[in-house]
């Protein structure tokens, strides 16, 4: 039996707002709560430090529009037999279905891009993107809870737990009611790193690059860390995906790191 101070977390639903035909999801309204709160502190990073600010607001836009394509397309990649008989629910971001480190691919990718070919600092605006990505997660993994996804092993007792309704639960554990908040330790520990990062800027900063791997580095640990929690993990080449590119991720970061030094 859960003691008196188990904190038992339940989903009022997915749906935030519905009138008539239109329809909020919360998963779309934390996904814009994190990239409001990301966009206001890197702009003012960007200015504090005499960045370009139509450079700045350019890559905001082309990172944006590429982190959501690439997050939507790796996860398409990951769950392939079933997209390829449901076409029609590919571009339905809104329902959830969105893979971080696509996202990650992605907006790196097209801010080095856009930086090589004005011939500007890649390093320096990506340094401000590894501050405020971890703010962005830590919100927008809340949107995770209401659609009742990214949750973690069933768990007996604990302080803090999830209930998941039996529709959301895996076949596997379907006779469970409690399972491991892990959207949430994921939250915390993603706003960890970035109080962490924030604080450390000041001083990184004239070593261009050291935020950003770091970041990378430390996101990649935590990642690999809850994949072995997680009940709903997609498999590349037999192995957890998150896992496999988070172990990536994390030597790329320990090499370039090596590098800067």
């Amino acid at each position: 039996m859960p003691s008196e101070f188990t904190l038992t977390l339940s989903s009022p639903g997915p749906i935030a707002i519905s009138i008539g035909s239109v329809v909020v999801r919360w998963y779309g309204v934390f996904i814009g709560i994190g990239f409001l709160a990301a966009y206001f502190l890197a702009e003012k990073l960007a200015v504090k430090n005499k960045l370009s600010i139509e450079h700045f607001n350019n890559l905001v836009f082309l990172v944006l529009i590429f982190s959501i394509v690439f997050a939507r397309l790796w996860f398409v990649f990951l769950n392939l037999d079933y997209f390829k008989e449901h076409l029609s629910e590919i571009p339905k971001i809104w329902y959830g279905g969105q893979s971080v480190h696509g996202g990650l691919v992605g907006g790196v990718f097209i801010l080095w891009l856009y930086t090589k070919l004005k011939k500007i600092s890649f390093y320096k605006y990506v340094d401000i993107a590894g501050i405020v990505v971890p703010l962005a997660q830590a919100l927008g993994r809340w949107g995770n809870f209401f659609n009742n996804e990214a949750f973690g092993l069933p768990i007996s007792s604990s302080l803090i737990r999830l209930y998941v309704p039996l529709q959301y639960r895996p076949v596997e554990y379907i006779n469970y009611e409690y399972f491991h908040p892990t959207f949430l330790y994921e939250s915390l520990l993603d706003f960890v790193i970035f109080i962490f990062l924030y604080k450390q800027y000041k001083e990184w900063k004239r070593n261009p690059g050291k935020t950003f791997w770091i970041y990378l580095l430390m996101y990649s640990t935590v990642r690999f860390c809850l994949e072995f929690l997680r009940v709903d993990s997609l498999y590349f080449l037999g192995f957890p995906a998150a896992q496999v590119i988070s172990v990536i991720f994390a030597l790329l970061s320990m090499v370039m790191l090596l590098r800067l030094k």
